[in-house]
């Protein structure tokens, strides 16, 4: 599969890919045939069999537990250390008050972090009186370690970033950065929303505590599922913040006491929109047909060549993704100085059916810049189609410029 034709057959799989240039996997994937399919064969059975019955029920149960086994593999953990959310920010919720965090107490986070990393922090800070405190994200690889373990105090309790930014699609050297946390006896917590089907995730050997991932973006799958991996040791250790039908063994009705599972299930509480959750299963499974090795390596295959194809004909354009194999993934961003990258997402659909996104690539001075997707699906076509639509806008706008106008006049 080196040069790409060997994802073709599967290509064939994505309708909104084959009617779209689609560049935009880090925002959210076209949804697959065997997903939509698999999805609607569950929503069937229940419209046909009625949700309560009880083999539909026992069926669905099997759907979730298969669905949790499937997850487990593709992080590299066991069933046990994986329990289901809605998302990403109800997981780092959850996660957050599972420890005892109040005055005194650090949460250290990446600056580069997307918001959903960032409110429940700064939201739950308010009420419990500990303090977020930033790291600088950015940099060669080297620096990213020294920074993150310089920012380590003695009043750190956990350490939240993402193992890929969102906005310039560094991959974070996690291994190192959890490494670094355990040595001072902190806790980490991965966001893994744009690393899930866009690096290899391997949570034990990366060292974590916590890992958070979604299977809406690079996966292709739905929105609105998530799941959690939490190290088996902690399971026992940390509180359980929330309470539903499914965290239980048992429970007594005159002493108010819970029983609690044993497993990380003891985290899940409520109903679940089940033939959602299939599609971990089935997102996982193609990717595995595909071969993550495969897709990580044609993801920075397709990366290079958007950094050749700019450097040869947007020479003013300003790279803003790493160029250090180590620190590369799917993810290639880059600014325009001086150009509207708002209105440029705008006409790149408008005119050439091109879906690309504009990122807010510096909190601090809201500097914004434009995001390329380059999932496995991505051609070198494509990527040339979107450099004649920027190298044409940009002729427009130099032409269209009231400096221009005046010297027209």
């Amino acid at each position: 599969m080196g040069d790409g034709t060997g994802f073709e057959k599967f290509r064939k799989l994505l309708p909104a890919a084959q009617r779209y240039t689609y560049l935009n996997s880090a925002g959210c994937g076209p949804l697959p045939k065997p997903v939509i399919e698999g999805m609607e064969r569950v929503f069937r059975y229940m419209y046909e069999e009625g949700q309560i019955k009880v083999q539909v029920h026992d069926d669905l149960f099997g759907y979730l537990e298969q669905a949790r086994r499937d997850v487990a593999a593709f992080l590299g953990a066991s069933p046990e250390e994986i329990f289901f959310v809605r998302c990403i920010a109800e997981g780092l919720n959850t996660v957050s008050y599972m420890l005892e965090l109040g005055e005194g107490d650090e949460v250290l986070v990446s600056d580069q972090e997307n918001p959903a990393a960032l409110l429940p922090f700064f939201a739950a800070e308010k009420i419990r009186g500990f303090c977020t405190v930033k790291f600088c994200a950015s940099g060669g690889y080297e620096e990213i370690v020294g920074r993150f373990a310089g920012a380590l105090t003695k009043k750190t309790r956990l350490a939240v970033f993402s193992h890929v930014l969102h906005a310039v699609g560094s991959c974070m050297p996690a291994r190192e950065l959890c490494a670094a946390a355990r040595e001072r006896g902190v806790l980490t917590v991965l966001d893994g929303a744009q690393a899930a089907g866009n690096a290899m995730i391997d949570v034990k050997d990366i060292g974590c505590d916590f890992y958070v991932c979604s299977c809406h973006k690079w996966l292709c799958g739905p929105e609105g599922i998530a799941a959690v991996y939490i190290r088996r040791e902690l399971t026992g250790e940390v509180r359980v913040p929330f309470g539903g039908v499914g965290m239980q063994k048992d429970f007594d009705i005159d002493s108010n006491q819970v029983i609690l599972r044993d497993d990380a299930r003891r985290f899940e509480y409520g109903g679940k929109h089940i033939p959602m959750y299939t599609a971990f299963s089935t997102t996982i499974a193609l990717a595995r047909e595909i071969g993550m090795e495969n897709i990580v390596r044609r993801q920075k295959q397709l990366n290079d060549y958007c950094r050749q194809v700019f450097g040869r004909r947007i020479p003013q354009a300003v790279i803003l993704s790493p160029a250090d194999d180590r620190l590369k993934s799917g993810i290639f961003a880059f600014s325009l100085p001086g150009a509207d990258h708002r209105e440029l997402v705008r006409e790149a659909f408008a005119q050439e059916g091109i879906i690309i996104q504009y990122r807010t690539v510096n909190l601090r001075t809201r500097e914004e810049g434009i995001r390329v997707s380059n999932n496995w699906f991505v051609r070198e076509e494509e990527i040339d189609k979107l450099a004649d639509f920027i190298c044409g806008y940009l002729s427009g706008v130099r032409r269209n410029s009231p400096a221009e106008k005046g010297q027209a006049g």
